[in-house]
């Protein structure tokens, strides 16, 4: 939006300033808010990940001590160490599926939240342009009123001078 500075009222000029900085303040605040979110979502994923390792490595772990029993024992028990193995294991697979679930969640979370902070990032600077181009378009507004009132005063500082001089007769001698 092209304003002319020079047909702006000064008044009208800056309360369009203070509206332009009261969004831009908004705006900062709101790419503050997803920036925090985002950094929420990335601790999430980062604690999924460490979850997920942890459950992976729990398996890892429990499955070599079932197959060091299995070998150590006899015959008899091995039917039996079978069916504990596969159940310890089916319920650590699931374990690591909900983990592998909850980090997947986590990830479409901080993409969720990255985007939101690009989003909030691009209307800040469009505000922030539309602030700094009022506050120009204020202090423009207000260089011409100023000027506009010194070229007042000039004027009529000069009209006094002519009444004056107007009135007085003028002598021979040129004074």
């Amino acid at each position: 939006m092209d304003i002319a500075s020079d047909r702006l009222n000064p008044v009208h000029a800056s309360k369009l300033r203070r509206v332009k900085d009261m969004r831009e303040r908004s705006a900062r605040r709101e790419l503050s808010n997803m920036e925090g979110k985002r950094h929420l979502a990335i601790q999430a994923v980062q604690q999924a990940c460490e979850h997920l390792a942890n459950a992976e490595g729990r398996r890892a772990t429990v499955e070599a001590e079932l197959h060091r029993e299995m070998l150590a024992a006899d015959a008899i028990s091995v039917c039996e160490l079978q069916r504990r193995y596969h159940l310890i294991i089916g319920r650590l697979t699931d374990e690591i599926a909900a983990a592998q679930r909850v980090l997947d969640k986590a990830r479409a979370t901080q993409e969720q939240a990255e985007a939101a902070v690009l989003e909030a990032r691009a209307v800040w600077t469009k505000r922030s342009a539309a602030s700094q181009k009022w506050r120009q378009i204020d202090g423009d507004v207000q260089r011409i009123t100023n000027a506009h009132f010194e070229a007042a005063g000039e004027i009529e500082a000069d009209d006094e001078v002519l009444l004056r001089y107007r009135r007085a007769p003028i002598r021979a001698d040129g004074r």
